[in-house]
């Protein structure tokens, strides 16, 4: 309401009422004007089958101009290759395949003159195979994405390469020599025995670490071959795309030029990506060639004559002769073949025991005493229960049943007489046998290896 002064009084909501109200008769007003709201007959009459093939070609060309942007991009998550094509379709490329048609449909039945009709019509079957072929869109950008992909990884491989691959070179490339020179020595007889010993602990640790290049080159080369999705060859379907590519003007004589000949653009732009990978793939072949081919030990003495998984051999070997030289200074009387026999058998033997070392300082971990004193500590309810009882017992008459009965079930708890205690202690009890068990047998262990290895003349090889 307006007061006399022709302020606007009475309640704020009533006064936002009626300022809605007279923006809303303004804003009417206004559309009536420009004849926004005219009748559905009137806005039908302006619409002709002329306009509406205008107005889709149109957009069909929008939506193939970003398809042309699409096909320029390098970039390698799904939502910016195929996202922006399933968006460019949604929104320009198949609008009228989808519901644009009913329109024109209903238009062309309307239609009085024949040669009108009959060119709309070719128009619109000519559209529709257009917009059918477009959908390969699709396919080729899913293509062009892994191929960024590939390049990509490749190119980040080929930086990898110098460090990576010197990393192996580095780890080997005084070992090899040194195994040499360790050889020569003993089969010069130049070693004494405590000089054997020496270098015999030096080629065990050779040999892990050649037996950790091994398996470190191994992994590599799965991961090199494994980490592309594409094959040598362009995917013979996405070779037939861009060939229809080519030819869409003669397929589609009826749509506009300008949508027919855009796709002889994009094979250029298709092809770029796969020619990058070939060119991203030859300079890979160039880094990496030598160590797929298994050469990069090429200049190293001992290691160039083995292959990868076999680089730890000549360790091995050496480790032999070396311990059957030890042998053969104790054992005077046993030939060579007899020494060898014995070693081959102590080198079975060890690791038989090393493997029994390990289950069975498992079976009496600290993690699984632990686990059994936890459960102690909280059988029966453990003092959480305590607690519990004693509310209880605060709650009732010290003569009453529930009275009795918590206090008996907490001196139980608080003697570890408790069913559950009780149960958890033979664990322990079973437990710590087990672990007197061990302690003798790993002590057992020891005393044959050692004793064995002191009959060859070598030092123990298993940890206390």
């Amino acid at each position: 309401m307006v007061n006399k002064t022709g302020k606007m009084g009475g309640d704020p909501m009533e006064r936002r009422m009626i300022i809605r109200g007279v923006l809303f008769l303004a804003g009417l007003t206004a559309l009536i004007h420009a004849g926004a709201l005219r009748p559905a007959f009137a806005q039908q009459e302006e619409r002709s089958l002329d306009t509406i093939m205008d107005y889709y070609d149109t957009l069909v060309k929008q939506g193939m101009d970003g398809v042309g942007n699409l096909l320029k991009s390098t970039k390698r998550e799904r939502s910016e290759i195929e996202g922006v094509w399933d968006d460019l379709n949604e929104r320009f490329i198949s609008v009228f395949s989808k519901i644009g048609h009913f329109e024109f449909d209903s238009l062309l039945k309307k239609e009085k003159s024949e040669s009108i009709a009959k060119g709309a019509s070719e128009w619109s079957n000519s559209m529709t195979l257009l917009i059918h072929d477009l959908q390969a869109v699709g396919e080729v950008v899913a293509w062009q994405r892994q191929v960024n992909r590939d390049i990509a990884q490749r190119e980040f491989d080929i930086e990898k390469a110098p460090n990576r691959l010197a990393g192996y070179t580095e780890r080997l490339k005084d070992d090899g020599p040194r195994l040499e020179a360790i050889a020569r020595d003993l089969k010069n007889r130049r070693l004494s025995s405590e000089a054997i010993q020496k270098c015999l602990d030096e080629v065990k640790s050779v040999r892990i670490t050649a037996e950790n290049v091994s398996g470190s080159i191994g992994r590599t080369i799965g991961y090199l071959e494994e980490d592309v999705t594409l094959g040598k060859e362009m995917d013979k379907r996405i070779a037939k795309i861009l060939e229809d590519w080519t030819q869409m003007k003669d397929r589609h004589p009826n749509v506009a030029p300008e949508l027919s000949d855009t796709p002889l653009n994009w094979v250029p732009l298709a092809k770029k990506h796969w020619e990058n990978l070939e060119k991203a793939r030859e300079e890979f072949d160039k880094v990496y060639g030598p160590f797929l081919e298994g050469k990069i030990f090429k200049d190293i003495p001992v290691f160039r004559d083995y292959e990868y998984k076999d680089l730890s051999r000549p360790a091995v070997s050496l480790e032999v002769e070396l311990k059957t030289a030890l042998a053969a200074a104790v054992q005077k009387e046993k030939s060579e073949a007899e020494i060898r026999r014995a070693i081959e058998r102590d080198e079975e033997l060890t690791r038989k025991e090393m493997d029994r070392l390990r289950e069975l300082r498992g079976s009496v971990s600290p993690e699984k005493r632990r686990a059994l004193q936890l459960e102690d500590a909280r059988a029966a309810g453990g003092v959480a229960r305590l607690r519990e009882l004693q509310i209880v017992m605060a709650r009732h008459p010290e003569g009453s049943a529930e009275y009795r009965k918590a206090s008996e079930e907490a001196r139980l708890i608080r003697e570890e007489k408790h069913p559950e205690q009780l149960a958890v202690k033979k664990k322990l009890r079973d437990f710590e046998e087990l672990e007197r068990k061990v302690a003798e047998e790993i002590r057992r262990i020891h005393e044959e290896h050692e004793k064995r290895r002191k009959s060859l003349g070598m030092v123990p090889g298993l940890s206390r």
